[in-house]
C-alpha cells in the first residue's frame, strides 16, 4: 500500500497521472498536485477525489513531501525534480509508482498499441454496472464527467492499462494480461519493430496466470509458448475489424474472468471515453466528431467506422500529427490511411516534448501524398474560417483526429458554427466548461473604474481568472481567437484609450492571485495580484526590513515586477529573489533575480510575458516598531507631496540627469489643463482627473506639457504610464518633429 507521507504529483493533469492521483487519494494517501497546464475538467475531477491542487509551486513547498511522482513528459532538468533529488526525496515516474502499487494487488494489465483506455473504460463500466467492488485506474476521462476514472476498494484485484511508450512496461508482472493488438509505435524509444515486440514478449513471459487475446489477429501465434501463463482467446463477432466491437469483446472477456457472467451487450450503454469518437455537434446537415487516433492503423479503422455509420455523408478530416518522431516514422502510412477522406486538412505537428526533426515536419507529411494533396490550416480562428468556408452543402461529417491539442481548435470550430460566426459569442461558448464557474467572463466591460485615473473605454472581452488553470485556458483561447491580451492589476500607472481595448483584458483580482505570505529565512511569497502595501505589513510583522519603500505605491506585484517599480531611492528588484512568470511563448519560468535584465521602469523578460508572483527577500531584520515607524514616515511624505485626486502616478519618466516633476515645476506648467485633466499643483509629474476627464484630454495634456518642457529646456519627456488600446508612438509620433520645427522658428 502507499507509503506514509505526502505525495506530490508533478504534471498531475496528465491523463495517466490524474486518475492514479485520484485513486491514491481515495486510498487514504495525502496527495497534492501541480501542473502548469492543468485543465478545468481534470481540476474538477481531482478536487472531487480529495487531491490538493497547488497552482504556483516553488522549491520551498517541497518541505513535507515524501515522494514526488512525475509524468514521463516532465524533463529531467525540471527545477522541482532537481530540488527533490537534492533533498533526498523519493522520485518516481508515473509507471514506476503504478508498478509498486500493482505489486500489492493481483493486476489485470490492459496492454496493446491501440484501445487501452477505451477497453479499460468498458471494463470499469461493466464492473460498476454489476456492482463489483474491484479496483481500476484508467488513462483518460469518461465522457460522463460525473464518473470518476478510478475506483478504490479493498479488493485484491486491480485493472489498469499499462503504457509501453516510456519503457515502464518492463516493471510489471501481471496476474492476467489482456493483449488487445500489436503495432510498431513510439519510434523515439523503440527504433524498430523487434524492440517493441520484445517488450510485449517479456511482459507476457512475466504474466503469472492467464493471457487474454483476440483470436482474429494472429497474436496467439505470434506470442505462442512465451511464458507459462494460459493463453485464452476470445472472438470478435463482427465481419469488420471495428476497434470498438473488438474492445467490447476484450472487456467482456475480463469481466467474465472476474465472474461477472456478462455478454457484449453490457457495454451498449457505455458513455465512452473523452476524445474517442466523441460527438461534439450534430445538426441535420453537419456532424462533428473528435477522436484521439494518432497511428495509421487507428486512423484507418476510425474512417472506416465513420463511413459505415454515415455512408451518404461527405467525410472531411482535420488531422494533427502527433510528435515529430511519429510523423517521420509513419508519414507514408498517414498519407495512405487519410486517403479515404473526401477532403483533408492538416494542422501543424504537435511537438509534445520533442524538438523538431528533419523528415518529421508538416511539409514532409504533405510530400507523402502522391495525389490529392491536403490543405494546411493555421491553428486559430483564421484556420477555422477557412475550414468553415470549405464545407459542402450536402450532409457532412467533420472529424478532428489526433492526440495533441487540436481539441481546442475543434472547440473553436464548433462554437463558430453555433454562433453563426459571431466572434464574441463563440469566445464565450468556447470557454464554457474550460474555466471554473468562479472565473468571471464579460463582454464590453468598462475599464475606467478599474484604473486609478478613472478614464478610458471598455474591453471587448474581459476575464478574472480564479487560478492558473483559468489563466492558461484564457491565454489559449486568446491565441486561438487571435486576440490581443492585456493583464491588469490595480490599474495604476496606465491610461486606457477612449476607444477601449479591442482584445482580452485579464485582471488578477481573484483570491488566489492576491496571496501574500511569509516564508522562512526572511522571505515573502507574493502572487501577481498582491498589494504592495500588504507586503509591507507582512514584512513589518515578521521583522523584515527593506520593504518600506513599497508603502503607498498604489500597485500590485505583477505590475511592480514588470516595471521594476520604485520609490524613495529603492526598486522592486532590490528585494526580488526569484520570479515565476509566463514568457512570451507561454512557458512557465521560475528564475532567479540575476537571470533578468532590469533597469529604469522596465524588466525586459517580464515585459514580454506575464508575471505570476515572486519570492521577495529582506536584506536585514529589524524590530517591527522601527520598521512601522519608517513606513509611517514614507507614507506621510507621499501624502504631503502627491495629489489625492484620481491619477495614474508619475506620468513621465525622469530624463537622464534631471527630474520630470522638477522641470514642470521650474517652467510654471503646473495647473495646465485640458478639459477635466489637469497638471497637479502639488506634484508636477502627476496629471489629475478633476472629474469627467477623458483619455483624449489626458493625451492632449501630455502633448502640451512635452512641448512646453522641450521649448524651454530641450528635454524630451517620455510617458511612463502604459497606454492601453493605442500606442504612444501613434499618438505622439509627429510631436518631436513639430517641437523641433517650432523651436527653429
Amino acid at each position: 500500500m502507499p507509503d506514509s507521507g505526502t505525495y506530490l504529483f508533478l504534471g498531475v493533469g496528465g491523463m495517466g497521472m490524474a486518475p492514479l492521483a485520484g485513486w491514491l487519494a481515495q486510498s487514504g494517501a495525502s496527495i497534492c498536485g501541480y501542473d502548469d497546464h492543468l485543465r478545468e475538467p481534470v481540476r474538477r475531477m481531482l478536487d472531487n477525489a480529495g487531491v490538493e491542487i497547488r497552482d504556483l509551486f516553488f522549491a520551498e513547498q517541497l518541505d513535507g513531501i515524501s515522494t514526488l511522482v512525475h509524468s514521463s513528459a516532465i524533463q529531467a532538468a525540471h527545477p522541482l525534480l532537481e530540488s527533490a533529488r537534492e533533498r533526498g526525496i523519493k522520485v518516481l515516474r508515473r509507471g514506476e509508482l503504478l508498478a509498486e502499487l500493482a505489486e500489492t494487488k493481483k493486476l489485470i494489465a490492459v496492454v496493446g498499441s491501440h484501445g487501452k483506455t477505451t477497453t479499460t473504460g468498458m471494463i470499469a463500466h461493466g464492473l460498476r454496472s454489476r456492482g463489483m467492488d474491484v479496483n481500476f485506474i484508467l488513462g483518460g476521462l469518461f465522457n460522463d464527467a460525473s464518473l470518476a476514472p478510478y475506483q478504490h476498494s479493498e479488493s485484491e484485484w486491480l485493472v489498469a492499462e499499462i503504457d509501453e511508450s516510456d519503457g515502464t512496461i518492463d516493471l510489471f508482472s501481471p496476474e492476467v494480461t489482456l493483449l488487445l493488438n500489436f503495432d510498431w509505435d513510439h519510434a523515439d524509444r523503440y527504433y524498430n519493430e523487434a524492440m517493441i515486440d520484445e517488450a510485449f514478449r517479456q511482459l507476457i513471459g512475466r504474466t503469472k496466470s492467464r493471457v487474454l487475446l483476440p483470436s482474429e489477429r494472429g497474436l496467439a501465434a505470434r506470442f505462442d509458448k512465451v511464458g507459462g501463463a494460459i493463453m485464452q482467446c476470445f472472438s470478435v463477432e463482427s465481419s469488420e475489424a471495428c476497434f470498438n466491437r473488438s474492445n467490447g469483446a476484450a472487456a467482456t472477456a475480463v469481466l467474465n474472468f472476474l465472474d461477472a457472467d456478462v455478454d457484449a451487450s453490457i457495454i451498449d450503454d457505455f458513455s465512452g471515453i473523452a476524445r474517442r469518437q466523441t460527438c461534439l455537434f450534430k445538426s441535420e446537415r453537419l456532424k462533428v466528431v473528435e477522436d484521439y487516433a494518432h497511428h495509421p492503423t487507428e486512423i484507418e479503422a476510425l474512417l472506416s467506422s465513420l463511413r459505415r455509420t454515415a455512408p451518404e455523408d461527405r467525410l472531411v478530416v482535420v488531422f494533427q500529427p502527433h510528435r515529430y518522431s511519429r510523423t517521420k516514422q509513419f508519414k507514408q502510412g498517414f498519407a495512405d490511411s487519410l486517403g479515404g477522406a473526401d477532403a483533408l486538412f492538416l494542422l501543424p505537428v504537435y511537438a509534445a516534448h520533442e524538438s523538431e526533426q528533419a523528415g518529421g515536419v508538416l511539409d514532409d507529411l504533405v510530400a507523402a501524398f502522391r495525389v490529392n494533396q491536403p490543405d494546411c490550416l493555421s491553428m486559430d480562428v483564421k484556420g477555422v474560417q477557412q475550414l468553415t468556408q470549405s464545407l459542402p452543402i450536402e450532409p457532412t461529417t467533420v472529424v478532428f483526429v489526433g492526440a495533441g491539442d487540436l481539441d481546442g481548435f475543434a472547440g473553436v470550430f464548433v462554437e463558430w458554427i453555433r454562433s453563426g460566426g459571431d466572434l464574441n459569442r463563440a469566445w464565450l461558448g468556447y470557454l464554457n466548461g474550460r474555466v471554473a464557474e468562479t472565473c468571471v467572463l464579460k463582454l464590453d466591460e468598462p475599464l475606467a473604474n478599474k484604473t486609478t485615473l478613472r478614464v478610458g473605454g471598455s474591453a471587448r472581452m474581459y476575464a478574472e481568472p480564479s487560478s492558473l488553470t483559468d489563466l492558461r485556458a484564457l491565454l489559449r483561447a486568446a491565441k486561438l481567437f487571435g486576440l490581443k491580451t492585456f493583464c491588469l492589476g490595480r490599474g495604476s500607472n496606465l491610461l486606457v484609450a477612449d476607444s477601449g481595448f479591442d482584445g482580452l483584458v485579464i485582471r488578477f483580482s481573484a483570491p488566489a492571485w492576491r496571496t501574500v505570505k511569509t516564508l522562512s529565512d526572511g522571505r515573502i511569497w507574493a502572487a501577481a495580484g498582491g498589494r504592495l502595501k500588504e507586503i509591507c505589513g507582512h514584512a513589518a510583522k515578521a521583522g523584515l526590513a527593506g520593504f518600506e519603500f513599497l508603502e503607498g505605491i498604489p500597485g500590485a506585484v505583477g505590475g511592480a515586477l514588470r516595471m521594476n517599480a520604485g520609490a524613495m531611492g529603492s526598486w522592486m528588484f532590490d528585494v526580488v529573489e526569484r520570479v515565476q512568470f509566463l514568457d512570451e511563448h507561454g512557458t512557465l519560468q521560475d528564475l532567479p533575480k540575476d537571470a533578468f535584465h532590469f533597469g529604469y521602469r522596465k524588466v525586459e523578460e517580464i515585459s514580454r510575458g506575464i508575471a505570476l508572483g515572486a519570492i521577495l527577500v529582506s536584506p536585514e531584520s529589524e524590530e517591527e516598531m522601527s520598521i512601522r515607524s519608517r513606513m509611517d514616515s514614507y507614507s506621510s511624505s507621499r501624502k504631503g507631496s502627491q495629489p489625492r485626486g484620481p491619477s495614474a502616478g508619475c506620468i513621465f519618466k525622469n530624463p537622464e540627469g534631471n527630474y520630470a516633476g522638477k522641470l514642470i515645476d521650474t517652467y510654471g506648467i503646473k495647473g495646465m489643463r485640458v478639459g477635466a485633466a489637469e497638471v497637479s499643483d502639488i506634484h508636477g509629474n502627476f496629471i489629475v482627473n478633476q472629474g469627467g476627464a477623458t483619455s483624449k484630454d489626458v493625451i492632449e495634456l501630455v502633448r502640451k506639457v512635452r512641448a512646453a518642457v522641450y521649448e524651454k529646456s530641450g528635454y524630451v519627456l517620455e510617458p511612463e504610464v502604459l497606454l492601453v488600446g493605442a500606442s504612444w508612438d501613434s499618438v505622439l509620433g509627429e510631436d518631436l518633429v513639430q517641437m523641433e520645427a517650432s523651436k527653429d522658428v
